[in-house]
Parts: structure tokens; sequence; C-alpha cells
């Protein structure tokens, strides 16, 4: 394992706390961080590229790096750290496999860095030990917002999504207790960035430190509510493959629409 943290700041003072409380949500995973070369990286801003992209809901991202992978728009200051370049060979070398990217607006709250931290660090745990798993469950997220509305899906309904809200609020009061941690969500509530948003965090609200998620169960009934739309599933798991991503090689669709099975 080969974990970099990169915290963007001119402010030294606020630098080192963020990269301290950064370290403190790693120091949770330790024994379960994936056995590859994780970049986390924390800006100082919002990038207005990724704000359009992701909508103002959107405080991080995880996503594996591979070769084929598109960086078009990112802020050089990441991209930078996933590619360097080689002296001796005259190119630009991938040396990131996973990528954890945090907004600055994310790092100006230490309980929501925390949160948002421990929210994608769980991801990368996931594309780790069950990839198939977080491939199908992406392909879920991936459908048109037409598709989602006619179904209402929402983030409750994504399996990997709920475990990583679980483990982000669990690791959150693991460091600042019950309180604090409900103090934010009130505040995050209040703000209401929209509607989902509200819907998302008073989600977040019923959850437990013993809440837990049957991701291989839960996956299948996810996606026997998306029998109707295989057919845009198959587009979208085509268009994985056509791009190169190999963790959507192995995937077949035909696994994922049949009931769970259910103790005898």
């Amino acid at each position: 394992m080969s974990l970099k943290i990169e915290v963007k700041s001119p402010n030294a003072a606020l630098k080192a706390q963020r990269e301290a409380a950064a370290r403190r949500v790693i120091g949770y995973f330790y024994l379960f961080l994936p056995q590859s070369r994780l970049l986390c990286f924390l800006d100082d801003k919002d990038p207005c590229m990724l704000r359009d992209e992701l909508g103002p809901e959107n405080r991080g991202l995880y996503g594996p790096i591979h070769d084929n992978t598109r960086m078009n728009g990112w802020p050089e200051d990441v991209t930078s750290r996933i590619y360097v370049y080689d002296d001796v060979a005259h190119i630009s070398v991938r040396v990131i496999d996973d990528l954890i990217y945090l907004y600055g607006s994310t790092c100006d709250d230490e309980v929501g860095l925390t949160m948002t931290l421990a929210h994608e660090i769980q991801h990368a745990v996931q594309h780790s030990t069950v990839r198939l798993l977080w491939a199908a469950n992406s392909l879920a997220l991936k459908l048109c917002p037409k598709v989602k509305g006619d179904l209402k899906l929402e983030w409750s309904d994504i399996p990997t999504e709920v475990e990583a809200r679980i483990v982000s609020k669990r690791v959150a009061e693991c460091l600042f207790g019950e309180r604090r941690v409900r103090e934010y969500i009130d505040k995050k509530i209040a703000e209401h960035i929209s509607d989902d948003d509200v819907a998302d965090w008073n989600f977040i609200l019923t959850l437990l430190p013993s809440s837990s998620v049957d991701l291989a169960g839960d996956t299948q009934r996810l996606f026997l509510k998306l029998q109707g739309y295989r057919p845009e599933l198959d587009a979208i798991l085509r268009e994985e493959k056509d791009k190169g991503n190999p963790d959507f090689n192995e995937i077949d669709l035909n696994a994922f629409f049949v009931p769970p099975r259910t103790a005898e």
C-alpha cells in the first residue's frame, strides 16, 4: 500500500490542520486500505469544471485511475501528481491507481472533511475488495436523470452508497462524538442546497453505528427494480468497455437480474 496525502493551501497552519485531520481518518481504516497507489487530494478551491459536472451537492469523489482514464478539465495540481514526467524515457508515467478528491469548501469544516474523506475511502475499499459489486452499483448510478426520476431512485437505493454513508458517519462520531456530527448534519440540512441533498442528509440521520448493508443481496434487489431499464444498463456497460475501463470487463449483468437467495 502506497498512500499520498496532498493538501493544497497557502496557509501553513491550515494545511497542517487539514493533513492531521486526514491522517486521523486514514488511521481509522489503516488495516483495510487498498493495496494500491492511492492519492488523497484536498483542494483549497472548488473547480468550476467539477461543480458544473457533478452539481452543487457534491463534496468529493473517488475514482480508480487506469491508463485509459480521461482527466480532461481536471486541475493541473491534481493531474501532475497522477502523471509524472520520466526524464529518462521522456514520457509521462502514471504513478497513481486510485484518486480521492475533496473540494476546498468541503475541507472548511473538519467534520465535513472527515465524513467526506471516510465516505470516499470506503468506496476505494469496495473497489479493492468487492469490485464486481462496486462496478454494478456504479452502472446504476450512471443511469440518465430521466430513468432515476421515473424510478424515484435515490442514494438510499444504492447499496455501495448506503454503506459509504454508514461508515462515514461512524468514523465521524468516533472522532468527534454524536452531538457534533448531529450539529453538522443539521447545518447541512438548513443550508438546503437542494431537495435531494436535504433528503440525503435526513436519510443519514437515520443511520446508526451498528447499521450494515448486505452488498450482494441488496445489489440484486436493486437490479430487480431496474429490470425495465436493461437496455440502458447494457449500453452504459458497452460504453465503459469501449473506453477500455478494465473495472467492467468481467461484469455479466445476467448474474444481477436474478432474485437474491434467502436464508433457508
